[in-house]
């Protein structure tokens, strides 16, 4: 195995392993009541000790778990420019991130204005085709909050990158033209993006595409997002299959199966088939873990360790996690032994963070599992 294979998989292995060492805590012991006693009660026929008291988790119910999501985004990006001044912080899905909302009345809102400052673009989902079905639009008013929702981006000078979902090309042709109308970079995936195993079949040549050197937001046109590169075959596979294209930016699971992609790998996706230089992103959900992941621990699951919450609707090997827990963070960001750091070792461009809407998991003011179901795929 390469050395910067091996060392990254020991930067990314033990930083997941930090978190069991600091939650590790032995429960203390107490006598159990004899029937008789005050506090014993009888469940369901049978003796059944004391009485369990109600749990009220004081840290849960002081958390702005908004503010905490704004928080954890910022300082993960303060770090990651400390370790490369040009490093790209991306981020999906951050509608309700980017504006502060009044605690008396929710209509008055105002520009997070450190937040916006703090990352480099923002992506949306399913504005135009694809919200909750592929290739169907998304209800009007809903269409609206995005558009407007957009706009703030746009005022704050943040790029606004668009996937939305067909499979007709009429459709999706009609997709790149709205997002061009409203100077937004557009791609349109065929499936949904967590199975975005390859290149969609159209168009056969990126949207807009350039011929020009992209070292910036400002300078992407157009882009593609694939959530498994080992469905290409080896990394080396991939990284010729990806460099055979011209698209501007590439955002990319830093995974290929359980290896992580080389840095060869990423320096060969670096480069589009003309020659020009482009950008190179990988995909990071900063609010979910799962089982199937490669730092999952045999004896992690449901609240072990404490940070892992209800599992994901659709998906029972993948779990919501307190996002503002410090020992989940540091598996994320803030030292030589976190995600971040392993990832800018690689040679990453950037990052596009993902999981900006579980906070509404802990609010508690929506029907999860509608939610957060998965996007249905049907025809146009």
């Amino acid at each position: 195995m390469p050395a910067t294979k091996t060392a990254l998989k020991s930067i990314i292995y033990a930083a997941f392993a930090l978190p069991l060492a600091v939650l590790s805590v032995c429960p203390a012991t107490a006598q159990q009541p004899a029937p008789g006693d005050p506090g014993y009660v009888r469940v369901q026929g049978q003796d059944g000790g004391l009485a369990p008291p109600p749990v009220i988790n004081t840290r849960a119910a002081l958390v702005d778990h908004r503010e905490e999501m704004r928080g954890f985004i910022q300082r993960l990006a303060t770090y990651a420019r400390q370790q490369k001044p040009n490093f790209i912080v991306v981020v999906r899905d951050a509608e309700e991130l980017i504006i502060k909302r009044n605690l008396q009345d929710e209509n008055i809102i105002s520009p997070a204005r450190t937040f916006t400052r703090s990352v480099d673009a923002v992506v949306y989902d399913g504005v135009f085709l694809g919200h909750k079905v592929v290739g169907e639009a998304p209800p009007p008013e809903l269409q609206q909050q995005f558009l407007a929702s957009i706009d703030r981006a746009k005022a704050a000078g943040l790029p606004v990158l668009t996937i939305d979902y067909a499979t007709e090309p009429k459709s999706i042709d009609a997709v790149y033209k709205a997002a061009h109308a409203r100077g937004l970079t557009a791609f349109v995936a065929h499936h949904p993006t967590s199975q975005m195993t390859e290149i969609p079949p159209y168009p056969r040549r990126p949207n807009d595409e350039n011929s020009q050197n992209v070292l910036a937001m400002k300078d992407v046109k157009n882009f593609v997002y694939l959530s498994d590169p080992a469905a290409f075959g080896r990394q080396d596979q991939f990284a010729l299959k990806m460099h055979d294209t011209n698209f501007d930016l590439i955002i990319v699971d830093p995974f290929s199966g359980r290896d992580p992609l080389s840095k060869t790998a990423v320096e060969t996706l670096k480069y589009k088939k003309l020659g020009a230089r482009r950008l190179v992103f990988a995909r990071l959900d900063i609010a979910t873990a799962a089982s199937y992941r490669y730092y999952w621990k045999g004896d992690w699951g449901e609240g072990s360790p404490s940070f892992i919450a209800s599992p994901y609707p659709g998906d029972p090997d993948r779990y919501f996690v307190e996002y503002w827990n410090p020992a989940w963070q540091q598996v994320i960001s803030g030292g030589p032994e976190s995600f971040i750091y392993g990832l800018i070792a690689q040679g990453y461009d950037g990052v596009l963070l993902e999981g900006m809407r579980n906070y509404l998991v802990f609010e508690g003011n929506v029907e999860i599992e509608q939610e957060f179901a998965p996007l249905a795929t049907t025809a146009n």
